[in-house]
């Protein structure tokens, strides 16, 4: 069984939310619809509830987890127009997205799935690069084009948009600003690659140590995140670039001081620029992109009546009250409170808190090498993440991705999986307990 396991993650369900869209999806008669992440997805950590491949051990995190979860589907049921379809959101977001994710990343990565993992999330990312340059200049979504023309979808919530002249890709992502969240998040797991070829030249396997060779994927996902034309996730690549500089350092004290100075200088320079930035009233002089930084800041003027009004449940996600000419509210934070109300953005902050203050407490303790640069490498995407989130909401991969790298950062284990002589392709897989063999008489 846990090999199976194992064998769904890497092969099926990685796949399917990597690459896949999260708008290619279909429904059964009463139940919410399913991408092909949600439908990989369901059977994996439900399989996991039952059979879990190692012993269950509580951490603060599972708590905060099950509250959010909770919370939301307190909200969904009792605040939409139709408790049924409340049901339904949560039965989709609530319980397969977030609870299986977050199920997902605690049991099944740690310790001998780390490398594949990281290994394979990079290849699939990469396998995108005809898509993002077809994109890019072109100015057209393959999935989308194919999901119009061969599924027949006609509302899929987004469209390619144009900044500075050039197309801002997506990819399989449903927005550019989500697309360079998961790019960055990348970016963050494959430093965690880098490390691991400079100790070991062959470990990797021959395709992935070729690539690390030239900085091929280090290279190619950095353009990625620049060719989605989302300044966020910019910003926060360079953020999670200055973090990963601490294990640089030879005393990682004295790292983690310089690097919090450094990135503390840099936020309230942009504060400031930010500011100045927003400040003017909106005219035709502006371009697009410093009219969508206008939109942002009115929408935390503008919808804080109505988050007030929302008190502790919040108005669900379904039905709440908009804004007139904002709609489109692209701030996680918000959405979560005016979905789930107080409770809901107390415990998802809390959430987060929880999260950096793990990973902060292994990047420090841990003792081998290889665990600690990967405590390091899932902070920076942790943080990474959680300050995209004021630019854009928690959804479609994006909201599995994070539930998965939460389970994924709590259940961290301070061990070396690799030896010399050890392949990553080795210990991939973990051995059945019995073996058919051929026996020759």
């Amino acid at each position: 069984m846990i090999g199976q396991q194992s064998k769904a993650f890497l092969n099926v369900y990685l796949p399917c939310t990597f690459l896949m869209p999260y708008y290619y999806h279909f429904r059964i008669p009463h139940l919410p619809p399913l991408s092909a992440g949600d439908a990989a997805l369901l059977p994996l950590g439900i399989s996991l509830l039952f059979k879990p491949v190692t012993r269950w051990r509580f951490r603060r995190m599972d708590l905060w987890v099950v509250i959010f979860v909770i919370s939301y589907g307190i909200s969904e049921i009792s605040k939409d127009f139709v408790p049924k379809d409340g049901m339904i959101q949560w039965l989709q977001v609530g319980f397969s997205e977030m609870f299986l994710g977050y199920i997902v990343g605690r049991q099944i990565i740690e310790p001998n799935l780390r490398l594949e993992t990281i290994k394979r999330i990079i290849f699939l990312i990469m396998g995108q690069t005809v898509f993002a340059l077809y994109e890019f200049r072109m100015g057209q979504n393959l999935w989308l084009n194919w999901g119009r023309s061969i599924f027949g979808l006609t509302d899929v919530g987004w469209f390619v948009q144009l900044r500075g002249g050039w197309a801002r890709i997506a990819t399989c992502f449903s927005g550019a600003i989500g697309a360079g969240i998961a790019f960055m998040v990348a970016s963050a797991l494959n430093y965690y690659l880098i490390q691991i070829y400079k100790r070991d030249k062959k470990v990797l396997g021959p395709r992935m140590s070729w690539l690390q060779k030239y900085r091929l994927p280090m290279f190619l996902l950095l353009a990625f995140v620049y060719m989605t034309g989302s300044r966020m996730p910019m910003a926060c690549t360079v953020l999670v670039f200055i973090i990963l500089q601490i294990p640089r350092f030879k005393n990682i004290k004295t790292g983690a001081t310089i690097v919090v100075l450094v990135a503390g200088i840099l936020a309230g320079g942009v504060y400031a620029y930010f500011q100045k930035y927003t400040a003017a009233p909106e005219n035709d002089q502006m371009d697009e992109a410093q009219t969508s930084a206008i939109y942002r800041k009115d929408l935390i003027i503008n919808y804080a009546p109505i988050l007030k009004a929302g008190g502790f449940l919040g108005w669900g996600s379904l039905n709440p009250p908009l804004v007139m000419g904002q709609t489109s509210i692209d701030n996680g934070y918000m959405l979560v409170q005016l979905a789930q109300g107080n409770l809901g953005l107390w415990d998802f902050k809390l959430i987060l808190f929880d999260s950096v203050f793990t990973l902060v407490i292994f990047a420090f303790t841990f003792k081998h090498r290889e665990s600690q640069l990967l405590a390091f490498s899932l902070l920076g995407a942790i943080i990474g993440i959680f300050v995209s989130l004021t630019t854009v909401g928690m959804g479609e991969q994006m909201t599995q991705v994070i539930f998965l790298l939460l389970g994924w950062s709590v259940s961290l284990q301070d061990t070396s999986i690799l030896s010399p002589g050890t392949t990553a392709q080795a210990i991939a897989y973990p051995e059945a307990k019995f073996r058919f063999k051929r026996v020759i008489v």
